[in-house]
């Protein structure tokens, strides 16, 4: 019986780590390419993650994570966003320089 625990759990935590790595690499994408449309630089070419939560995606329960980034504009100041990633789709990107926020809202939710 301990065996097959610590196969689920081993399994679970395999699925969470590649689901992980799969969100990253979406959002990291979605960031580079909204970023370059708008005429920015997006720095360092990494997201970084804040929150993640469960929360209820189209009437199934689903992981929302916010990921943050940082991009810079044409003269060179720095600025952060941030990027919504939930139940495996971007949902929502948001562009925030000084008192000037831009959101775009990629999917209803």
């Amino acid at each position: 019986m301990f065996e097959l625990t610590l196969l689920m759990l081993l399994g679970f935590i395999i699925a969470y780590w590649y689901n992980q790595t799969k969100a990253i690499e979406e959002v990291r994408r979605y960031g580079k390419q909204l970023t370059r449309e708008r005429g920015y630089a997006f720095l360092d070419d990494s997201v970084v993650q804040q929150k993640i939560r469960i929360k209820p995606r189209l009437g199934r329960m689903a992981l929302l994570r916010v990921f943050d980034f940082e991009f810079s504009d044409v003269n060179a100041q720095r600025h952060s966003g941030h990027i919504k990633h939930h139940g495996g789709i971007v949902i929502e990107v948001q562009f925030n320089r000084g008192n000037d926020i831009e959101t775009l809202r990629l999917q209803n939710f």
